[in-house]
């Protein structure tokens, strides 16, 4: 499918932003921003690639990044451009939350899950909750509130094989535990879940599939290898870095 002008202007502002010129690829966008200025649609692509370009740039050290897409934000709701909306949602709160207001980032993710609600995107919600849980977990007063999201995400995801979401629930959880100071608990989680993991490998019949889901899950081991090695279970954590090496 051969790529419009627009597209291939686009693809050159990542390719600007893929080398980290981040100020190269604001120029050309700020270009292309006036060049597009009565396209309401391609501007609030170049809005939120500004966004990411600024984020590069500067991170949240100013308003630069959540500016614009903030900008773009508004356009998309002008156009009613449900998908992308959440999505760009999604990334405005994780900014927020760098910026040190996590309290701020989860209304933005509740937000966020009610227009995804509209999609009837079981899977982005549930990425949008578990995106929320993260944020609840790191305040002390709201962790028990993250428990809550993620065992609701564990059992939501199971129902629909949805493993990316349910094993990244997972691994919260056993974060969770470990920082409440319950190691040997965290453990058995941990084992219980490259278990379960292990059972769901054995039924893919394709190789590509298998490889996909070695490589999802490998973070799983990692946190599990961590856990082995805070235990001073050196053998356990050689043992299950072999297996990883082996499965990936």
């Amino acid at each position: 499918m051969v790529k419009t002008e627009f597209e291939n202007e686009m693809a050159t502002a990542d390719k600007s932003m893929a080398k980290m010129k981040f100020m190269d690829a604001i120029r050309f966008l700020t270009q292309l921003k006036d060049k597009y200025k009565d396209s309401k649609e391609q501007t609030a692509d170049i809005l939120s690639k500004m966004s990411q370009a600024y984020y590069g740039l500067e991170g949240v050290k100013t308003d630069n990044a959540m500016k614009y897409l903030i900008d773009s934000l508004t356009i998309r709701k002008e156009l009613n451009q449900i998908d992308i909306l959440s999505l760009d949602m999604i990334n405005l709160a994780y900014m927020q939350d760098e910026a040190g207001d996590p309290k701020l980032a989860s209304v933005t993710l509740s937000d966020a899950l009610e227009v995804s609600k509209i999609l009837e995107d079981q899977n982005l919600i549930l990425s949008i909750q578990c995106a929320r849980a993260d944020m609840l977990s790191e305040v002390k007063s709201t962790v028990q509130e993250a428990i809550k999201i993620y065992q609701e995400v564990l059992a939501e995801s199971e129902k629909s094989g949805d493993w990316e979401n349910y094993f990244e629930a997972s691994v919260a959880m056993i974060k969770i535990i470990r920082d409440q100071g319950d190691l040997d608990k965290a453990m058995e989680l941990a084992d219980e879940k490259i278990q379960f993991s292990d059972k769901l490998m054995s039924g893919f019949k394709t190789k590509k599939e298998a490889e996909e889901f070695k490589e999802m899950v490998s973070y799983l081991y990692d946190v599990a290898i961590d856990l082995a090695m805070e235990s001073k279970d050196l053998d356990k954590a050689m043992n299950l870095a072999k297996k990883l090496n082996n499965e990936k």
